[in-house]
């Protein structure tokens, strides 16, 4: 009986360092922003 093997391609990078933080960064900002919005319509 011949049996095909799937296989999961796995594609894998190394971490590049740095961006947790500035991602952080942009979040808490846009988060100040809309919050602002927010209190600014009210």
């Amino acid at each position: 009986m011949n049996e095909e093997v799937e296989e999961k391609m796995v594609l894998a990078h190394a971490p590049v360092p740095g961006y947790g933080k500035v991602f952080t960064i942009v979040l808490a900002i846009a988060a100040i922003y809309l919050a602002l919005i927010l209190l600014i319509t009210l």
